[in-house]
């Protein structure tokens, strides 16, 4: 179930409605070079994670339910305010909030946490796009 769950979320940023938007979106644990678009969005990048975070049996053991975040950590340039991370929450808001997915994630509703300039870089500003999500399988 979980590995559905993954393939759910990482197609969202690998389909055309999210590749228009032009900023550059890896894996949490990727470690190539990060935030190499030009142009208007120069600078910018995302990192996600899928967190399950819990599972349990429903209907009288007749299936599962898993649970989670999907955590996007969003980097724009520094020194342009929260104005584009907010933009680029709303971004994700089009291809994610309150959507079922083809393998029959549902993604709830979600919330923005502005963390300002990157600690590990300052020539970066940083927020993190957190929403929920449930799916439902066979054991």
């Amino acid at each position: 179930m979980y590995n559905l769950a993954l393939r759910d979320i990482e197609g969202v940023f690998a389909s055309a409605a999210w590749l228009a938007n032009s900023i550059p979106t890896y894996p949490a644990d990727y470690q190539e070079c990060k935030g190499s678009a030009t142009g208007v969005n120069a600078g910018e990048y995302a990192m996600v994670t899928i967190m399950p975070s819990s599972s349990s049996n429903y209907a009288f053991g007749v299936g599962k339910q898993s649970d989670g975040l999907v955590a996007v950590k969003v980097f724009t340039k520094s020194g342009e305010g929260q104005g584009r991370l907010m933009a680029i929450a709303d971004l994700l808001d089009t291809v994610l909030d309150n959507k079922t997915l083809p393998n029959g994630t549902r993604l709830g509703t979600s919330y923005l946490n502005v963390e300002g300039l990157d600690p590990h870089n300052s020539a970066l500003s940083s927020a993190s796009y957190l929403i929920s999500f449930t799916l439902y399988g066979e054991n």
